[in-house]
């Protein structure tokens, strides 16, 4: 009898608490077992248990925010597994402290995103190289010092990035020039990879990057982190720190201050310096925020400062030396040494923006947030030759000087779920004006774009449904002399965009992803305007001014599955162009006062690009991972029936991660070795290029990082080894392959220090 009581004692109630509408897993759940008197809360997956429970009739109380309680009579006789829907209560908020911490709903299109551990990896690269650890993500270069992203084979205007929620404008000028912003900056780095036009506006044809700073304070306390990097090619480093707080004695106030600096010198090939390709940033940020009950106000001001060298060897002297510099192994200026000064040619960049947004909750489901930003950028450009008019012992005066300011402000309605259904609605304001000093290359103009949106989504357990409409109007106008007579140009470009998506979840493993839409964009006054020449990329461009807006039809299917032993990502696109916008080398050069260069002219044509992109995560023993990446990614001109120009060969890579703990200092340690397979570019348009595709290239890296405890104070420090084997290569995706090697083996080192100050808990 004693030992069949026992065993009658042993039963155990467990279960799992999730929404009703959505599915989402409901943690922090509260739930009371009331006639034992027993409380337990729900882990972040939504899950409870009871055990050592006597077979009987009990009732369940569970309890969370924003949802009705709900009482469940069990009848226990043997052990029992819950699964408790929860659904939503209509209630007021009164006196709820609601800080805005609303949690995102999924995007119909995959997300990538680097953070935590992953993040720390790239601190002290820019932000193209950062972004290229997400699969799908390549950079299109100008040498060893510009970089910036392109997603599935699309750049420049067709991504949007959004630096700390407002729209960059600092690429108006072309798109050979690096973003504008500082990566320490980011607690979290998101690709979006599809269109996503309609709630961020016409331009975001192939995706949406989001540089995300971690969220302010809303206890008593002073944080923050110290960032140090070092690079051996180009004896770069960079130093950056960022302290958060909430005030004590000042109540609902919190603040971050942040600062970098960064500074590297010529860059090495693994044969030869590239001359003239040193750097220097000096970056800071301020914000301010202010939280109480339903209300919410943050103000925020960053300047990003630059100087960045141009690579010499892409000015020939004449055309004989330019044809010549594309058929070298070695550029002429191959026995340049290691230097931190930068001479020109050069770019002399500063960006800054000040935002303030805010957010009223006016009911239990309904938010209203307004936002406002201002931004203004400076970009010189120096020549390598002093112009005429210049004495040779005078500070040098830029040959290209623009300066863009713009004003963004954008409204937001949003709701929660009711009846299953949570959607958006807004609208959104930008001027924009530009005046050149100089040389001309691009006029000066005026910018003013509107537009207005409406999505909603459907939500329920195993499925979601979106839909969008969005409507956006531009006008363009532009001063520049034409036979010595000035003429002002006015269009107007306006245009609609739709896109539905879905989500099907059968399980919590298993999740397929299905979009499908039309986005447009309309020409920027670099592809219609631009005439000269641009040091920045040692080249003549040629805008065309009866370029028409582009128009894209895309659809994009996802599937993403996540196991215990095996997680797995793949997805296709595809993307069907009207009046595809593209800068088409054209095979020829000229000769002018400056130098010989080769010319580009902006061209349109109807075009596809579409591709597949794939990941895998294989745990293959409790601290042995594999991870395999590929990407593949096609391009067609029909207007020539030919291949399109500046497509991303295929490529693949592998990682062999091994991760472990070493006694109690050292702790997170891993050590993972990489390998990366770039096919060359076969599929190019005939003629027209200056030079042949580079060929095929394989580099090899190692990487180890390790957290070492010290008392209370907890260091990262993480080192690793790119282009191990110093392979001699060219990308395909680098303006000046033309001419040089791409950068050799270089030794790196990163330390991280988080800081408490001070802490009320």
């Amino acid at each position: 009898m004693y030992f069949g009581a026992k065993a009658q004692c042993a039963l155990s109630l467990s279960g799992q608490v999730t929404d009703l509408d959505d599915g989402q897993e409901l943690e922090y759940s509260i739930v009371t077992l009331a006639e034992l008197n027993q409380t337990t809360t729900t882990n972040r997956h939504g899950r409870f248990v009871f055990n050592n429970l006597c077979a009987g009739n009990y009732k369940l109380l569970v309890q969370h925010f924003g949802c009705k309680d709900t009482v469940i009579t069990v009848q226990l006789q043997q052990s029992v597994k819950l699964q408790i829907r929860l659904p939503h209560s209509a209630f007021e908020l009164t006196e709820v402290d609601v800080m805005d911490k609303r949690k995102e709903m999924r995007n119909t299109q995959v997300v990538s995103e680097l953070s935590g551990a992953e993040l720390d990896k790239t601190k002290g690269q820019s932000l193209g190289d950062a972004l290229k650890n997400i699969t799908g993500v390549t950079t299109f270069n100008t040498g060893a010092t510009i970089s910036r992203p392109m997603i599935h084979g699309m750049q420049g205007y067709r991504i949007l990035i959004l630096n700390n929620g407002i729209r960059q404008e600092g690429q108006q000028w072309g798109n050979e020039h690096a973003p504008e912003i500082d990566p320490f900056i980011a607690k979290k780095l998101s690709v979006i990879k599809g269109a996503n036009s309609i709630r961020y506006g016409s331009d975001a044809i192939a995706g949406v990057i989001l540089v995300e700073p971690g969220d302010l304070p809303d206890t008593a306390s002073v944080t923050g982190e110290v960032n140090l990097a070092g690079f051996s090619n180009g004896k770069t480093g960079a130093a950056s720190a960022i302290l958060n707080g909430y005030f004590d004695r000042l109540k609902n106030f919190n603040w971050r201050v942040q600062g970098t600096y960064k500074r590297g010198g010529t860059v090495r090939t693994p044969s030869y310096f590239l001359s003239n390709t040193g750097i220097e940033e000096k970056n800071f940020s301020y914000t301010l925020g202010y939280h109480y009950k339903k209300v919410g106000v943050e103000v925020y001001y960053s300047q990003f400062n630059t100087i960045v060298g141009v690579y010499k060897g892409a000015h020939a002297g004449n055309l004989t030396d330019l044809k010549n510099a594309y058929n070298r192994s070695k550029p002429l200026d191959s026995l340049a040494a290691f230097s931190y000064e930068i001479d020109k040619p050069y770019q002399d960049i500063a960006h800054e923006l000040a935002k303030a947004n805010a957010h009223y909750h006016f009911a239990a489901r309904w938010r209203l947030k307004l936002q406002y930003a201002w931004q203004y950028n400076i970009r010189k450009e120096y020549d390598l030759h002093v112009p005429l008019s210049q004495q040779s012992n005078v500070k040098p005066v830029a040959d290209l000087d623009y300066r863009i300011t713009s004003q963004t402000m954008e409204g937001l309605i949003e709701h929660d779920n009711i009846r299953s259904f949570r959607g958006q609605f807004g609208a959104s304001f930008m001027h924009q004006s530009n005046v050149y000093l100089g040389r001309f290359f691009i006029p000066n103009f005026l910018n003013n774009t509107w537009g207005t949106f409406l999505t909603e989504r459907y939500v329920k357990q195993h499925f979601e449904f979106e839909a969008g409409l969005r409507y956006d109007s531009k006008s363009l106008q532009s001063y520049y002399y034409n036979n010595n007579q000035l003429v002002s140009p006015l269009l107007k470009f306006e245009n609609i965009t739709y896109n539905s998506g879905i989500i099907w979840k059968p399980d919590t493993t298993f999740n397929l992803l299905g979009n499908v839409g039309s986005a447009w964009r309309a020409p920027a006054p670099n592809e219609l305007y631009s005439n000269g020449i641009h040091h920045g990329v040692g080249a003549i461009e040629r805008g065309n001014s009866d370029l028409k807006s582009e128009r894209v039809y895309n659809v994009t299917v996802s599937a993403i599955l996540k196991r215990k032993r095996i997680s797995a990502e793949i997805g296709a696109y595809v993307n069907k162009f009207e009046n595809y916008i593209y800068l088409d080398p054209s095979g020829k050069s000229e000769l002018t006062i400056r130098g010989a260069f080769p010319v580009f002219n902006y061209l349109q044509a109807d075009a596809n690009i579409s591709g597949i992109d794939a990941q895998v995560n294989l745990k293959i023993f409790s601290h042995l991972h594999l991870i395999a990446k590929g990407m593949w990614v096609r391009g067609w001109n029909e207007s020539i029936n030919d291949h399109l120009v500046y497509m991303p060969s295929d490529r693949g890579e592998v990682q062999l991660k091994y991760e472990f703990d070493f006694k109690q200092l050292l702790k997170e340690n891993y050590v993972q070795m990489n390998a990366q397979y770039v096919c060359k570019q076969w599929r190019i348009p005939e003629g027209g290029d200056f030079a042949s595709p580079p060929g095929e290239y394989l580099l090899a890296g190692v990487e180890a990082g390790t957290k070492i405890t010290m008392g209370k104070q907890a260091l990262y420090v993480g080192f690793s080894v790119t282009n191990l084997l110093n392979t001699v290569y060219r990308d395909y995706l680098d303006r000046f392959r033309y001419y040089a090697d791409a950068q050799g083996r270089s030794y790196n080192v990163r330390l991280r220090i988080p800081l408490t100050i001070y802490d009320k808990k």
